[in-house]
């Protein structure tokens, strides 16, 4: 015969793994003595009663994943404004450079991977009108460059672009066939605004425009 000890020791295993003893223990606590289908009824209820609290930890578990995907757009919308507000700034100040491309193509970075362009696959590259033919002599620019399956794309970045814009990354477009002998496939002005009057203008033109907003 066990003694307390013993019996104490082996009693979690039984209510674990046998239902009988399980639910005759609880029905025993409770003062009625039990039949095998008190205890079976014991445990469906157990079982209904945990199935309930498995669907309501669901439920809960899908409302921290919506507010944890609302939390992440709520950061991703305060750092687009940040860099809205970034590139506001360094265009009123300064002329802009490789700062403002940058931080106008990480805003557009959306929507250039539509169009299968990765932001870190654009390089910029330097060029000079030595000659004289295209702009005046020795006149310095620089254009961005993808060259995408074999095919060579020309970028302008512009935060607001317009007219002069077209005309420069087209004279760009001249100026680089002239210095690496080659053509180029496609020209690409890439903006966070540009009204439809120069959209259209820029299409006309065989420039392909992607904008955050034509107005």
């Amino acid at each position: 015969m066990l003694d307390k000890n013993e019996l104490l020791k082996l009693l979690p295993k039984l209510i674990r793994e046998d239902d009988e003893v399980k639910g005759a223990i609880i029905t025993a606590l409770s003062g009625v003595v039990a039949t095998k289908d008190d205890i079976k009824l014991v445990i469906e209820e157990f079982n209904k009663r945990f199935e309930g609290m498995d669907k309501r930890f669901e439920a809960m578990d899908k409302r921290f994943e919506e507010l944890i995907k609302l939390m992440n757009r709520g950061f991703e919308d305060a750092r687009k404004d940040r860099e809205l507000l970034r590139v506001s700034i360094t265009t009123l100040s300064t002329r802009g450079g490789v700062e403002l491309q940058n931080t106008i193509l990480s805003l557009l970075k959306d929507k250039l991977i539509q169009e299968n362009i990765g932001v870190s696959e654009i390089k910029r590259e330097d060029l000079v009108d030595s000659e004289g033919k295209i702009f005046y002599e020795n006149y310095n620019t620089d254009i961005d460059i993808l060259i995408k399956n074999d095919k060579i794309i020309l970028i302008e970045v512009k935060f607001k672009a317009d007219n002069r814009d077209i005309f420069q990354i087209l004279k760009k477009g001249e100026l680089f066939k002239q210095i690496k002998k080659k053509n180029y496939d496609e020209l690409m002005l890439v903006c966070l605004e540009i009204n439809s009057m120069n959209f259209e203008q820029a299409i006309k033109q065989g420039v392909k425009v992607i904008a955050g907003k034509i107005t």
